[in-house]
């Protein structure tokens, strides 16, 4: 049996190079002072993406309003505390799954990664959002 070499895999090669220019890529676009998003509705389309909704006058679109209501008088207390903690966007929420590294001090490029794709997100979703105009 011969064993394999260096030669006979050129990606090992190759993917250390890779990351250190993902990693160099990735440093400069975070420092960037004006908060840019990285993508536009121009990039990614998301009604070219995503099915439509149902109409706002279905039957679909009234039992879903139905079922939000009914579960704003029947929720407990701590069904509350977890629907506020996933309408926050903050990713350091995950860190009692993610593990005590996880945290803005420790990855500060992360953080300002993070905090730029939060504050541009709009730059992708509003758009399709005005386009459906989805009840809430």
């Amino acid at each position: 049996m011969r064993w394999l070499t260096s030669k006979d895999r050129p990606h090992e090669k190759i993917a250390p190079l890779a990351a250190v220019v993902l990693l160099l890529v990735a440093s400069s676009a975070v420092r960037a002072e004006d908060a840019q998003p990285f993508v536009t509705n121009k990039d990614i389309d998301l009604t070219m993406i995503l099915p439509p909704p149902p109409a706002n006058d279905s039957a679909e679109t009234k039992a879903e309003l139905g079922e939000v209501l009914t579960l704003q008088v029947t929720r407990t207390p701590e069904m509350e505390k977890r629907a506020i903690a996933d309408a926050e966007e903050d990713v350091w929420r995950f860190a009692d799954v993610m593990g005590p590294k996880f945290s803005k001090e420790t990855l500060p490029k992360f953080s300002a990664f993070f905090d730029r794709v939060v504050a541009t997100e709009g730059a992708v979703v509003d758009p399709a959002k005005d386009v459906w105009k989805r009840p809430r």
